[in-house]
């Protein structure tokens, strides 16, 4: 639980929740809180299949067969391993298709690591400022990236929400990443789109704010009470402080 830092040491803190929204049946989300083996995920089975659960609990049950690691670079393989054997399990499953988005980060030393498939987000709050780590892989932000629509055009789309990447969509699984060093006061958001399609930036950062992680995801979650929150939404909050 306790990465090393240029100055010292930083103890890590770190609390997860999930919300049932109102659109279905049943919370398609899971999270994993694991600090002592400084991993930490969300997924988000992918809306309207029936297996939705399922494919979001098939990747937590399997990152939970992350081994310690001897480097960032081996945790990373690790993880990269165990969500190829979750897209190939997904794909070969009897009872149809199945897919979940995917978030996770990982923690080692002084260095710190997400890998994402899909839209569920990684921010981190340095200082005042907050900063996206992922990049969402939908039709919204495709249309952005090819430069066929603007941020406020592509805002309006109706689908624009689509997942185009997730573990389980493609034979062969398609994972972005981001590596970077860590500093003390650090503060990471894993979140599903339930939650950031929901809570504006501005206040994702002011309850990252608060001294406590537990603080923050609580807070986070009961500002959904104002948005009605249709979609699952679930939060997972990572501190970094001082030793």
């Amino acid at each position: 639980m306790m990465p090393a830092s240029r100055g010292g040491v930083v103890t890590v803190e770190s609390w997860g929740v999930t919300r049932q929204g109102v659109a279905r049946a049943e919370n398609q989300d899971a999270f994993l809180n694991w600090p002592e083996r400084l991993l930490w995920s969300v997924a988000d089975g992918v809306g309207g299949v029936c297996q939705g659960r399922e494919a979001s609990q098939l990747l937590v049950r399997n990152l939970m067969r992350t081994p310690a690691p001897s480097s960032l670079d081996a945790h990373i393989g690790n993880v990269r391993h165990l969500l190829q054997r979750s897209n190939r399990e997904m794909r070969q499953g009897a009872n149809g298709f199945s897919a979940s988005t995917i978030v996770v980060l990982l923690i080692h030393r002084d260095r710190a690591a997400c890998l994402w498939s899909g839209d569920s987000r990684c921010y981190l709050r340095r200082g005042n400022v907050l900063y996206q780590c992922t990049r969402d892989h939908t039709v919204r932000q495709r249309t952005i990236d090819r430069k066929e629509l603007t941020v406020h055009e592509a805002g309006r789309m109706v689908r624009g929400n689509v997942v185009t990447n997730a573990v389980g969509i493609w034979d062969v699984l398609r994972l972005d990443s981001a590596s970077f060093s860590l500093l003390r006061g650090d503060r990471f958001l894993l979140c599903s789109d339930g939650l950031s399609n929901c809570i504006s930036p501005e206040v994702l950062s002011a309850h990252l704010g608060r001294p406590r992680a537990r603080d923050a995801a609580l807070g986070i979650v009961d500002a959904l009470h104002g948005c009605g929150h249709p979609d699952d939404a679930t939060v997972v909050t990572v501190f970094l402080s001082g030793g």
